[in-house]
């Protein structure tokens, strides 16, 4: 009878160290990292912000992790590499510079880790990434070059405020200036200078830019923080001069409904955020999932501002 005892003991204590276990294993989320470029944009903020949302019932952890400056390439790759090294079960990225990730997404590759990237114009040239959340930056600096000599009736003199070197810079100011030059003759780009996406650096470039050509009707700002910065040059210059920004942040959008800034274009930072959780999910339950996943971008002015507002 002792030993029938004992042998119940051992086998209920069994039973609740495997229901423990499977607790355990139940409770073990999987970890998807979101690496941005840095946290200096509210457009990154709003992408976490979508993130955040999408994720929260799908039973995931997410992990977001970023550099300091926009154009630390360097730090980013450590992050990523980091990030991998700790076994995270996906990584969505937006690459400060796309010829250095690669070798992190390489690396991820062989580990297994799924990477879905966002903001990103061009297919890297190396390394697997399934899916790309992305809008069409050139097609979005077209609409606001369309939108510009509308307001202008179709002959202004244009000031761009470019960010660092890089695919955004590049077709942002692009599908302006190619459809300027395609479409519009009345509409002149008198200068160019960069801002580097920050606040203080789009001031002084728009300043600068002011002092060369008091005649500016408009700057095209490639990002809201330069747009904004360019928004105080004016002011201290005593220009009339307006500015039509890119990203479609929070700040700029209460910046056009007091009557400052004349627009800017939303690029869908929160939807980008919820549609790459989706894709990764999809992606870790072995569902198949689109390799391009398109964000629309509308141009926002006072006309339709409020509705892009934070509800």
């Amino acid at each position: 009878m002792k030993g029938k005892k004992v042998v119940l003991v051992l086998f209920i204590l069994i039973a609740i160290s495997g229901l423990v276990f499977a607790n355990g294993a139940q409770e073990q989320k999987k970890r998807i990292a979101l690496v941005p470029p840095a946290m200096i944009s509210p457009y990154y903020a709003s992408v976490i912000s979508g993130a955040k949302e999408a994720i929260a019932p799908l039973g995931y952890d997410l992990v977001t992790l970023a550099p300091e400056s926009e154009s630390d390439y360097i730090s980013q790759v450590q992050i990523v590499e980091d990030l991998i090294t700790q076994d995270v079960d996906g990584l969505i990225l937006c690459a400060i510079n796309s010829d250095a990730i690669i070798s992190a997404v390489k690396k991820a590759n062989a580990a297994n880790i799924p990477v879905v990237m966002f903001n990103t114009q061009n297919e890297l040239a190396d390394g697997v990434v399934t899916s790309y959340v992305r809008y069409d930056q050139y097609e979005g600096g077209s609409k606001v070059c369309d939108f510009v000599a509308e307001y202008f009736n179709g002959k202004a003199k244009v000031a761009i405020i470019e960010g660092l070197p890089s695919d955004h810079t590049t077709e942002r100011k692009g599908g302006f200036s190619d459809t300027a030059a395609a479409k519009y003759p009345g509409i002149t780009i008198v200068a160019s200078q960069p801002g580097d996406w920050e606040r203080e650096k789009g001031m002084n470039a728009a300043s600068n830019m002011l002092q060369a050509n008091p005649e500016i009707d408009v700057f095209f700002a490639l990002s809201d923080e330069m747009g904004l910065g360019a928004v105080r040059a004016i002011e201290e210059a005593g220009s009339k001069a307006k500015v039509a920004s890119f990203d479609g942040n929070p700040n700029a959008v209460e910046s056009i409904i007091a009557g400052k800034m004349l627009s800017t274009l939303s690029i869908g930072g929160v939807e980008t955020g919820k549609k790459a959780i989706q894709a990764m999910d999809k992606i870790l339950k072995g569902e198949k999932v689109d390799k391009i996943i398109n964000v629309e971008t509308v141009v926002v002015t006072k006309a339709n501002a409020e509705q892009y507002l934070p509800k």
